[in-house]
């Protein structure tokens, strides 16, 4: 007997293949049969008729490992059709966390705005940490990757040097463990100290342990504006080095100098996967990227630590050339017009949030450099930001080929509960706007195409075997949407806004999402590498 009978729907298999009409049942947590006119008993028969049936969206490059311990059921991301989440992306996560340095790596996680459970961080490894995942239920499923940061701070903290021969040998050995408890990978974030502080031959080093498991290399690149050709050289370079599969997280053209350069960005791309290396890409399909306001503050002064940050945008010999440093990074970024202040939460800078650094300096009478240091050390270090830095025909043409998968580059997030706060829209709405404002509107893609991007493109990137395509034998996870319906309703002016058009979710063949209302059902858990 079939738990789920659905008849008549268009079926996007996940492969790139043309759609076609056929029924789909699934029995427990399998996809049991595809075809047309199947027989047999249901529990639930759906009339797909008009409906769009296809595999569960798989985010490659998410950021709710910062807020799943406040939301276990990742309603931003369920009502998108997501059902796995790849987690712990630009060098960022909650392991390893060395028994003595639990509390260097909370704070530096928090500086990075993630949330942690009570009780902070009560593990040493993934295998702890996905059991305390675990524990409570998720949602949807996650994939944990691990972080380059964790592993640096675990090993040498926050400073900024090349690791010893036996430091390096101890990050090997962590991330080794991790991959042996089933981790999918590994990411850095370059831009991000203490990723910024990693040289190539370290990098390189730990690709080699990813390639010997068969496992993923993430990469937040170390330059996404006028040097972006050099960063994307360095992250060919570690694949050509190691042998390991690299994908290019978020990838884009930042800047007035960058303008219209996406079209050689993929070809450098696809001249080196000529070459023979196997390099690919993601990107959220927004003019603005997200983070916290510290990436403007040089690299240099994150060494050791936020207390060690704070204590240098205070200190009156180091203030100047740091804001010196921070107006030449927002330049490079389009300027103080252009950023804009999220996630304030002291009482006396809350009202901030959703205003543009220019404006905030020039209520508080100030230079944008002396603003974005008031903010920083007002709000210790704490404070987000959104920098409007790409041109959409870049955007576009970036999302149109085939080897970029799609990628929210956003976190999970409650309307009621987090509704005050600014923040990105991609949060809510990276795959319905793919589909409706890039396929039904614009024709950028094909239905097929769009969803291969988001199922069976990023699935094979990361090793699934048993998910991202509606076969028979695979795991049911599977999205029902209304392709006439399906948008994304979140805006930077009113982000806080669930996409519309999934009628149905099911994440190993139960309901998260059931004729277009929440069911509070929690099947998701910690996917780990076979």
């Amino acid at each position: 007997m079939y738990s789920y009978l659905f008849r008549g729907a268009t079926l996007v298999d996940g492969s790139g293949s043309l759609p076609c009409m056929a029924d789909v049942a699934v029995a427990g947590d399998r996809i049991a049969a595809v075809g047309t006119d199947l027989d047999g008993v249901a529990e639930r028969v759906v009339d797909a008729g008009g409906l769009v049936l296809c595999p569960g969206f798989i985010d490659i490059h998410g950021h709710s490992d910062m807020t799943l311990f406040r939301h276990p059921l990742l309603e931003s991301k369920a009502w998108q059709g997501v059902t796995t989440e790849v987690i712990g992306n630009c060098g960022l996560g909650l392991f390893p966390a060395a028994a003595g340095g639990r509390g260097a790596l909370a704070d530096y996680l928090r500086l990075h705005d993630f949330s942690l459970p009570d009780g902070g961080i009560e593990w040493e490894d993934l295998a702890g940490y996905a059991a305390r995942v675990d524990r409570d239920g998720l949602g949807i499923n996650v994939a944990p990757l691990v972080g380059h940061a964790p592993l640096r701070i675990a090993t040498m903290g926050m400073e900024d040097r090349p690791p010893a021969v036996a430091e390096l040998a101890r990050m090997e050995a962590l991330l080794a463990t991790a991959l042996q408890q089933g981790a999918w990978g590994m990411s850095t974030g370059l831009i991000y100290p203490p990723g910024s502080y990693a040289e190539t031959g370290e990098l390189i080093a730990l690709a080699r342990v990813l390639a010997r498991h068969g496992a993923l290399y993430a990469s937040h690149i170390r330059n996404e504006s006028e040097k972006i050709a050099a960063a994307l050289d360095e992250a060919v370079a570690i694949g050509a080095g190691s042998g390991v599969r690299v994908q290019v997280s978020h990838l884009k053209a930042m800047g007035g100098s960058n303008r219209g350069r996406a079209g050689e960005l993929l070809e450098r791309l696809a001249a080196a996967r000529a070459a023979g290396v196997d390099v690919a890409a993601d990107q959220y399909p927004y003019n603005a990227s997200a983070t916290t306001l510290t990436a403007v503050v040089p690299q240099w002064a994150h060494a050791g630590g936020v207390a060690a940050l704070l204590a240098r945008l205070a200190d009156p010999a180091q203030g100047a050339e740091i804001r010196m440093q921070i107006g030449h990074e927002m330049a490079r970024r389009e300027g103080a017009a252009g950023i804009v202040v999220t996630g304030c939460r002291s009482a006396r800078n809350r009202g901030l949030s959703g205003e543009s650094v220019a404006r905030i300096a020039g209520r508080w009478g100030c230079s944008p450099e002396e603003a974005v240091v008031r903010l920083i050390l007002e709000e210790e270090g704490n404070v987000g930001a959104i920098f409007f830095s790409m041109a959409e025909e870049d955007v576009a043409t970036i999302l149109a080929d085939p080897g970029v998968s799609v990628g929210s580059d956003g976190h999970a997030l409650n309307v009621a509960q987090d509704g005050s706060e600014p923040t990105h829209p991609r949060s809510y709405g990276t795959f319905a706007r793919v589909l409706g404002r890039y396929v039904r509107e614009e024709r950028l893609l094909s239905l097929a195409a769009a969803i291969r991007k988001m199922t069976g493109l990023p699935a094979g990137r990361l090793g699934f075997a048993d998910r991202g395509m509606v076969r028979p034998g695979l795991v049911a996870d599977l999205v029902l949407l209304d392709p006439e319906r399906i948008a994304d309703c979140a805006t930077y002016a009113e982000p806080h806004c669930y996409a519309a058009g999934i009628v149905h979710l099911l994440v190993a063949g139960r309901p998260v999402i059931e004729d277009g209302k929440m069911t509070g059902n929690r099947p998701g858990k910690v996917l780990r590498k076979p």
